[in-house]
């Protein structure tokens, strides 16, 4: 077992003590993967007791389990996917499970067969990823150094008459091209009045001269997620457009400049929305300032005004204001930061100025 994640299991045992529990049964993806390296988590699950640590999946995986994790204790699963699992758990009192990650269906299929009392769990393993060790950073660096790559070749690409879901395409492809293994989510371009919808899927409409077009995509690297925003403007920029612009840049930049260890992420919230206040726009502000980055593309710390998070070194955040106005569009800015002592390292480099194309 590498000695990075003897180091991630003997925190989970401490957690497992903590909790009076006798071992731990891992079933999120991200997370079994966090934890021995397997990548096919889909179709397996972990169990961490005090004294053994178990991969259980079945015979498709057998031999990609025992080749990216050879130093766990693999386990074939039966056609009966509870059995193996079963005798495994047989002498335990109390088992803990992830509760945000199991069905309640699974939930009772597990009561009805295993011995030990269910104990739910919530973010065990979650909590732990939050900070990032040298490798992780190392992967997140790269996976944001991509999206650099993709956004310098496609803004080249960008002319009046192609459709957002053509950019979009190409923007997937380029990734991959670059070396990202996947998406790390739907990658979102929208241009013009479509540049409203936070989450807007791309589609026919065609780009044409005054647009301003936002792009919201990353990828995979090893596992890690990139994650970037810029919204570039297509031929010629109104004077309404340039100066929600800046006033937005604004807010950003004072938002990455608050990104520090010991920050709370509530209050980096409440600063960038006061800033956007000054200028009348906060009300167009329809989400959370930022949040964490790692195996999963949404994960903690939250930079919201509900988050209760207090940054720590070598966590990973996005600060992403925005503005979203229904008829006429949007605009939002993002960059992903290591938080630090003292302020933070921003490893996402693309041009934050306004651009037109």
């Amino acid at each position: 077992m590498k000695t990075i994640n003897i180091t991630r299991i003997n925190e989970l045992r401490r957690s497992l003590e903590s909790n009076k529990l006798e071992a731990v049964l891992i079933t999120r993806p991200e997370n079994i993967r966090y934890l021995s390296g397997f990548t096919g988590g889909r179709d397996a699950r972990l169990l961490v007791s005090r004294e053994h640590s178990y991969i259980i999946t079945d015979g498709r995986y057998f031999e990609q389990a025992a080749r990216e994790s050879p130093d766990w204790e693999l386990i074939k699963e039966n056609a009966a996917p509870l059995d193996s699992l079963a005798g495994i758990c047989d002498n335990f009192k109390k088992l803990g499970f992830e509760s945000r990650d199991v069905s309640y269906n699974s939930y009772r299929q597990m009561q009805s067969r295993i011995k030990p009392e269910l104990v739910p769990l919530d973010g065990i393993v979650e909590q732990q990823r939050t900070i990032k060790d040298d490798h992780e950073l190392a992967m997140l660096r790269k996976a944001a150094h991509y999206g650099d790559v993709v956004f310098e070749q496609i803004i080249k690409e960008l002319r009046i008459g192609i459709s957002e879901q053509y950019i979009a395409n190409r923007i997937v492809w380029l990734l991959k091209d670059a070396g990202c293994t996947k998406e790390a989510f739907d990658t979102i371009v929208v241009a013009g009045e479509n540049a409203a919808l936070p989450h807007g899927q791309p589609g026919s409409r065609l780009l044409k001269t005054g647009d301003m077009l936002t792009l919201d995509y990353g990828g995979f690297y090893q596992g890690y997620a990139g994650d970037m925003t810029r919204t570039v403007v297509i031929g010629k920029a109104s004077s309404r457009l340039r100066d929600y612009y800046l006033h937005l840049l604004d807010a950003q930049q004072l938002g990455v400049s608050l990104v520090q260890a010991g920050a709370a992420g509530r209050e980096i919230d409440k600063k960038v929305r006061d800033c956007l206040k000054m200028s009348g726009l906060d009300i167009y502000f329809l989400h959370g300032t930022g949040h964490g980055v790692g195996l999963e593309i949404h994960e903690a710390p939250r930079l919201s005004p509900s988050g209760s998070d207090i940054l720590q070194e070598n966590m990973v955040v996005t600060v992403e204001p925005g503005i979203y106005i229904p008829g006429w569009g949007g605009i939002r800015i993002e960059d992903t930061v290591i938080v630090k002592n003292g302020g933070c390292e921003v490893i996402t480099h693309s041009d934050k100025g306004i651009i037109i194309l």
